[in-house]
This record gives C-alpha cells, sequence and structure tokens, in this order.
C-alpha cells in the first residue's frame, strides 16, 4: 500500500465526480495508470469505485414517475415530524426492481418507529430539487444518502405493520419514548434525545439559531468530537480501574482499548450508525490498535488509513460537508499540535486548537455554509468540555439506569437538561454579540485552497521567515471579485422556486427582486431560502427594492423571509403589502438601466389582472415582466402601451397558463426568448402545451425552470442566456464550479 493511499483514493473519486463517467475520465484514467505507478492504481481505484457505486445506486426510472407501488421493507431510523404527518426514510425488501431507499411522506399517519416492518402503497418521483446559485440542491443532498425515490404513502387499506421494531432499533425507540416523557416538556430536552440518540426533530428553532450563531451546531451532532471523548473516557477508567483491582496476568491496556472500543461501538449503535459514527469508528479503530499493538504508526498515517476506510466504505461519502469538515478538523489538530520538543499542557493544548481551528475552518465553513461563527472559539473553548464530558456521559447514563432504575435515569437525564439551559444562556448572550456570525459571498475553490494554504503559512512552525505573508492569501476569500453587470447592463435571473415566481435584476450598483416565490413551510419558504441564499451567493448585503406583483402565496409568500435578511421597501398592486403601490407610468433609471411600471391603472380587473408590470430596458433589448397578468388585462394593456411593450424576454403570464399569453399580447410583446417559472409536474399542467405551441410560432425559445433550474439573462452590450442545470450562471464555469456544486450541505435547522 502506498504512504498516502486514502488521499490518492479521495483524488479518484473527486476526478470520476468531477468528469462523470465518460471520455474525460477515460483519459485521465489512462493517464494515471500510465504515468502514476502504485498511486495512480490507488487513484483509478477511486474513480472505478465511484463509478461502480453510481451504477448500482439506480434512481426511479423517470417513466415511472407518479405511478403508484405496493412496497414492503424498514423504516431506518426516527422519521421527522411534519405540521400534519410525517418523513422517513424507507429500505425497501421488495420489489427489487424499485430503488433500495426511498424518503416518504405520511399524512395523518400513525406514529412510526425506526425498524418497523411496513406494507405500504406509495407514490413516487425520482430525486430532485431546486437549482440555483447559492441555493441548497436537495436532488444531490438525496443522491449523497442513496436515496433513489422520494414519495409520499397513499390512503390504502393495503398500508398494514408487518412486524414491529426489533433489537437495537427496538431499543432506540423505548429510550426515545423514555426521554420524551422525562425531559420532552423543556426546550433543551430535544438535545438530551439528539446527543442520546442522534434525532434531532425536537431541537427548537431558537436553539439551532443560538448554535448557528455560536459555530457550536457540531455539538449536537453524533459525531466524531462525541464517540472520541466517550472512547477516551472509558480508555482511561478501563486502565485505571483495571490497574487497581484487575487481574496482571492481562495487560490494562488492553482491558482500556477493548472498554473504549465497546462503548464507542455501543454509542454508534444507538445513533443508529450513522454516517458521522461511522466515519469515527474508523478513525477509532486505527488510533486503538495503533496504540495497543506499539506500532510506530504517525497521526497522519492513522488518518489517512481511516479515509481509506470511509471512501471505501461509501464513496459518495466527499459529496458531504460533514466529511470534509471532520477529517478537515482532525488535519488541522494534528498541524497545530505536531513539532514540539515537548508536549504542551492540556489546558494550553485545548487553548490552542479551539484558537486554531477559526482560521483552519472558517474557509471550508464559509465554502459549504456561506457563514462562520466569529465567535466560535470563545464558545467552544466552554461547550465543548461541557457537553462532551459533562452532558454526554449523563446522557448515556441514563440511558444505562434507564433499564434497571427508570426514576433515577430520567432524574440524570433533567440534570443533563438543566445543565444544557444554563449552557443556552450563555450561548444566547454571545450569540446578541454583533459578530456573532460573519456572512460573506460564495467563495470559489481557488480562494478557499488559497486561504487555506495561507493559513498552514500564518500557523507553521517558528523559525520559518515571512509566516506572515500567509495573510495575503486570504485576500481573494474576504474581498472576492464579485462580477457585477457593467453600466448599461442588467442582470435578469429566474430563480426555480417551483410553482410561483422569483426574479432578481442586478445592475452594476443595484438590485432589484420581482416577487418572492411561495412559502412551502415554517421552515422553508423561497425569499429565505432561495432568493436570500442566492443575493448572498452573489454578494449583495442590500436590497434596493422589491415588487411584488400581487397577493397571490405563490407571488408574495417568500416576502417575510426575505424581509428577514434583506429589509427593502416593497412595492405591490396588494395594499396590504406595499409601502409603495404599483401604478402605471413609475418609472426610474440605474446605472443606465431604465425600469418602468406599465400597470397596474386605477381600473384594473380582477386581482391577476391588477399585477404589476415591470419592463426593464437597455439599449440592447427589453426583459418584460407581467406577472399573473390575464387576457382582460393584457388586451388593456395592449391597447394603452401599444408599441412599448415590445420585448426582447418576456416572463411567461401566469406561468404559461390558458387564460394568460393571449395571440394580440404576444404580438405585441414579440419576444425572442419566453422563460416560464413553473412547478415540476405541478398539478396546474403549467405550461400549457397550447401555450407553448403559440409561444413558439412567434419563433420563441422557452425555457422553463422546472427542466433548466435557474435561468439568467444578461442584456447589454452582449445578449446571453444561461442555465443552471446547464452548466452554471457565471462566465468561469469549470471544473472547479463543477466540484463546488457536487457538495452538498443540509441548512442546519431546515426540514425538508
Amino acid at each position: 500500500m502506498c504512504d498516502q493511499a486514502g488521499l490518492v483514493f479521495l483524488l479518484g473519486i473527486l476526478a470520476a465526480l468531477v468528469f462523470g463517467p465518460g471520455p474525460g475520465l477515460a483519459v485521465v484514467v489512462a493517464v494515471a495508470l500510465l504515468r502514476g505507478g502504485v498511486r495512480g492504481r490507488w487513484f483509478v481505484g477511486g474513480c472505478l469505485w465511484y463509478c461502480l457505486a453510481l451504477w448500482w445506486w439506480a434512481p426511479l426510472p423517470q417513466v415511472l414517475e407518479g405511478r403508484d407501488f405496493v412496497v414492503q421493507g424498514r423504516v431506518v431510523d426516527f422519521p421527522r415530524r411534519l405540521p400534519h404527518g410525517r418523513r422517513f426514510d424507507f429500505k425497501v425488501k421488495s420489489p427489487e426492481d424499485l430503488p433500495d431507499r426511498l424518503r416518504l411522506s405520511w399524512y395523518g399517519g400513525p406514529p412510526l418507529h425506526p425498524g418497523q416492518r411496513w406494507q405500504l402503497k406509495v407514490r413516487l418521483k425520482p430525486p430532485r430539487g431546486f437549482a440555483n446559485p447559492g441555493g441548497f440542491d436537495y436532488g444531490r443532498w438525496l443522491f449523497a444518502r442513496g436515496i433513489g425515490a422520494t414519495g409520499y404513502v397513499r390512503k390504502s387499506r393495503q398500508n398494514r405493520l408487518l412486524a414491529p421494531a426489533a433489537g437495537i432499533d427496538a431499543l432506540r425507540m423505548r429510550l426515545a419514548q423514555a426521554i420524551d416523557r422525562s425531559v420532552g416538556g423543556v426546550p433543551q430536552g430535544g438535545i438530551v434525545a439528539a446527543l442520546a440518540l442522534g434525532r434531532r426533530d425536537g431541537i427548537g428553532e431558537e436553539e439551532w439559531r443560538a448554535l448557528r450563531a455560536t459555530g457550536t451546531t457540531h455539538l449536537v451532532a453524533i459525531s466524531g468530537l462525541h464517540v472520541g471523548l466517550v472512547a477516551g473516557l472509558l480508555l482511561g477508567l478501563g486502565r485505571r480501574l483495571w490497574l487497581w483491582w484487575g487481574s496482571a496476568r492481562i495487560d490494562a491496556d488492553a482491558v482500556g482499548a477493548w472498554l473504549a472500543w465497546s462503548g464507542a461501538l455501543g454509542y454508534a449503535a444507538l445513533a443508529g450508525f450513522s454516517l458521522p459514527t461511522r466515519r469515527a469508528l474508523l478513525m477509532l479503530a486505527v488510533a486503538l490498535l495503533a496504540w495497543r499493538w506499539r506500532r510506530a504508526v504517525s497521526p497522519w498515517r492513522g488518518l489517512d488509513l481511516a479515509l481509506l476506510g470511509v471512501c471505501l466504505l461509501d464513496p459518495r461519502a466527499p459529496l458531504q460537508g460533514g466529511f470534509w469538515l471532520s477529517f478537515g478538523a482532525v488535519a488541522w489538530i494534528l498541524y497545530v499540535l505536531q513539532g514540539r520538543c515537548r508536549p504542551l499542557p492540556r489546558w494550553q493544548a485545548a487553548l490552542k486548537v479551539q484558537l486554531a481551528l477559526l482560521p483552519g475552518l472558517a474557509p471550508v465553513g464559509l465554502w459549504l455554509f456561506g457563514q462562520v461563527g466569529g465567535l466560535a472559539p470563545l464558545a467552544n473553548l466552554i461547550a465543548v468540555p461541557l457537553v462532551g464530558l459533562v452532558v454526554v456521559p449523563l446522557v448515556l447514563a441514563g440511558c444505562a439506569l434507564h433499564f434497571l432504575m427508570p426514576g433515577p435515569a430520567a432524574a440524570v437525564w433533567q440534570g443533563a437538561a438543566r445543565l444544557l439551559a444554563v449552557l443556552f444562556e450563555g450561548l444566547d448572550q454571545v450569540a446578541e454579540i454583533g459578530a456573532g456570525v460573519w456572512h460573506g459571498p460564495g467563495p470559489g475553490l481557488a480562494a478557499v485552497a488559497a486561504a487555506l494554504l495561507g493559513t498552514l503559512w500564518l500557523l507553521a512552525p517558528r523559525g520559518i521567515p515571512g509566516r506572515w505573508l500567509g495573510a495575503l492569501l486570504w485576500l481573494p476569500l474576504l474581498w472576492p471579485p464579485l462580477p457585477r453587470p457593467p453600466a448599461g447592463e442588467v442582470w435578469v435571473t429566474v430563480l426555480e422556486v417551483g410553482q410561483g415566481l422569483a426574479v432578481v435584476a442586478e445592475t452594476a450598483s443595484h438590485v432589484l427582486v420581482y416577487d418572492t416565490g411561495p412559502r412551502f413551510s415554517p421552515r422553508f419558504d423561497a425569499g429565505r431560502d432561495i432568493v436570500a441564499a442566492y443575493l448572498c451567493h452573489r454578494g449583495w448585503n442590500r436590497l434596493d427594492r422589491i415588487v411584488v406583483s400581487h397577493a397571490d402565496r405563490d407571488h408574495s409568500g417568500g416576502l417575510a423571509g426575505l424581509r428577514g435578511g434583506f429589509p427593502a421597501p416593497v412595492w405591490s398592486s396588494a395594499a396590504a403589502l406595499a409601502d409603495v403601490p404599483c401604478r402605471q407610468g413609475q418609472a426610474w433609471r440605474w446605472d443606465g438601466v431604465d425600469f418602468e411600471m406599465l400597470w397596474p391603472t386605477a381600473a384594473a380587473l380582477g386581482e391577476n389582472d391588477r399585477s404589476c408590470v415591470l419592463r426593464i430596458a437597455t439599449g440592447a433589448g427589453e426583459v418584460l415582466l407581467p406577472g399573473d397578468l390575464e387576457r382582460a388585462g393584457e388586451a388593456a394593456l395592449s391597447a394603452q402601451a401599444g408599441g412599448a411593450l415590445q420585448a426582447r424576454v418576456l416572463v411567461a403570464p401566469h406561468h404559461g397558463s390558458r387564460t394568460s399569453s393571449s395571440p394580440g399580447f404576444l404580438r405585441a410583446v414579440s419576444p425572442d426568448y419566453v422563460l416560464v417559472s413553473s412547478g415540476h409536474r405541478n398539478r396546474f399542467g403549467f405550461p400549457h402545451p397550447e401555450v407553448v405551441a403559440r409561444y413558439r410560432a412567434l419563433g420563441a425559445k422557452v425555457l422553463n425552470t422546472a427542466e433548466s433550474g435557474a435561468i439568467q439573462v444578461r442584456v447589454g452590450r452582449a445578449f446571453r442566456v444561461r442555465t443552471w442545470r446547464g452548466g452554471g450562471l457565471s462566465d468561469d464555469a469549470g471544473l472547479l464550479d463543477g466540484l463546488e456544486r457536487l457538495i452538498q450541505v443540509e441548512p442546519v435547522g431546515i426540514q425538508r
């Protein structure tokens, strides 16, 4: 085995991720085999291993979308509670031609528990998500977890429980119910369940907000930190107890190692053997074996072996942000503590690690999450020891006591919840400090790599000259070059928000949002999680104006979420929403780009026909945004505006409904492009085939966000149309952009 087998194997997986199975990857594989030697073969192994996983995954074919199936299988892990039901993962046993793992929603169904075997009638669709720059791609997140289809359980007499939970699943269920009875009514009770069982749906939004603001979200995920702390405590405890009372025939180190491994394995089992715990178990196994056998295995070698094991276990692991954060944190700790003539005292080592982790992991945090906790070292310096050395042992002690003495177990869990309440009082105070969280635009991979290299240089061992120069490599991350339209040019982006509309118009120094998309649930709305995420990705820290065409929820539902991060005056035809009412004749000019409100008039008809109609014009072309205008409104507008309606780009009125896009209106606009914002397989059938045919009869090219993802039109010196699923919206889209888009992170606290 080569010295860096794990790293080289990972590079092979990344090459397969970027190039995909095809001629490009074949060329890379051929060069590696011819010129790479032993490392080349490990590299090729990583490429082929990922391609095999891709072939094995086999998502639901498109032709089966929307069909009903009767499936039998097992509930995987704890279901997540929804307002009117539950969402859960389901491992399919039959029929065998369906994907192995499904994500299902069951509205109004019975309580579900991990390990139960069910027969269910389900309606399925292939995994997909919204495709927007700076946004969370749910489809890729599902792929990274091996989920081949999503759907919902239909009402049917065929739905029946085949077998109750058994074994470790039954144990987890009993513990979850006991924890709910003991601490379910206190605010931190959900965190007790998260630390014991990896069940996080009981954590409230206030707790998530404090955790995000202080950079301590990792504390409520059973990961390498918790497993390692438990193993370390048991290792030391086992050795000491055996040295005091055990037999000299058996090595105390062996007893400690076996106790540490058994405890870590049991803790991982309670957490459902989630991917972070599997990573931690592999890393712990390497460390314990090296320590037990007194082998001269460097920490770096152990980390590389653990990396190889994780990639062999799951070649899709590099698609997840937790993979990079966990291995990156361990590597960074080793780098910070290495090369010293004598070991530091424990408190000094802990302080040094926490202070160094912020610059070490901040570039990765900005890349994955778009934010970093500025006060994370201070918060973690207090929270990590308290949670790891006190709260987690108390929680696990309660789990062990529950089956012998339920009363004392409940008291122990309640004590852990009270300690967490004290901790969160402190975290709330830290979060109130303005510098708690720093948000930044989505950095490029090159800027992240440069910042990491600069940090390595800054914290290099003493004696290396010019270490301060490493700070210069942070400049592209802190002040990234942000592409902006030149004067006289506008960039209009129609975001994919499902069945709704949200458009962002950018000039050289101004930005406007037209409609904010729908609000899907209390924890996910398009305004906050799609539009605001795009604005942050583009580096905007303010918003000049919001135009809400009318009050329909698919156009205005995300308004509150957007204004929570980007407060701006609202222009609307809906009096309840408007700071400024939309009226025909309003006009302004930004950076050489003209904006004009063509509609409504005071005599406008129904709700849809009162939509604010905005025309954006440059010397090279126009973009017309008509909201949900219908035939009556189109006819009235055409009669009044005449030739002023002509536009090179038209956002389809009312998402391509048959009640809009009348022939006379389309002739007046005479568009080259029609951009449709509609939901995938929406129940209204938008855009209607008859309307699409009408667009094409005029010679217009039709693009639909449901198929293309976000669509951007640049109107200025050059006219350019780009789609997100078609290769990215940036001018420099290439291999690095391809890699950036592959790694997905579930937004903390957002349940989808």
